[in-house]
């Protein structure tokens, strides 16, 4: 039923999790992963205000090679076909939502996998809902995988 599945990534025990169910849907299904990385680039503190941002943008660029490199050394060890896409775009202005929905399109996803951290109230407000954004944008099946167990 899948052929293409894509996993966004972001370094949370979270997103290990959902590369987990990925790659069992994966193999079940005989179908290629990607995983996606995007560098998040907080306007707040990367801003052009008379300082260096490259080594903080240095580290954000290198936190999302190791997620990636992690994510391959598990798909490689599970003997599944894979993918993987750093997206590390500071001049856009698009949200990760939008990010994700772009990569999902061009990889030609027919199933999206993603954590959804379940922030509520004020978190929520502050940080918004990737996963919430995602679902809105997305043309293709979309699998949330829950952080709060209730």
């Amino acid at each position: 039923m899948y052929s293409k599945i894509m996993v966004a990534m972001d370094g949370s025990p979270l997103a290990k999790h959902a590369l987990d169910e990925a790659i069992f849907l994966a193999k079940i299904h005989k179908a290629e992963l990607m995983t996606v990385y995007v560098v998040e680039y907080p306007h707040t503190y990367i801003s052009d205000m008379g300082y260096d941002p490259l080594p903080i943008t240095e580290n954000l660029v290198s936190e999302g090679r190791h997620v990636i490199e992690k994510a391959e050394c598990l798909m490689r060890s599970q003997q599944i076909g894979f993918k993987s896409l750093l997206i590390n775009n500071r001049q856009t202005l698009d949200s990760i939502a939008e990010q994700l929905h772009k990569a999902a399109d061009e990889y030609g996803a027919d199933l999206v996998i993603l954590g959804t951290h379940g922030r509520g109230g004020f978190k929520r407000f502050l940080l918004g809902s990737v996963a919430q954004a995602f679902v809105q944008l997305s043309t293709c099946p979309v699998l949330l995988f829950p952080g709060k167990h209730h």
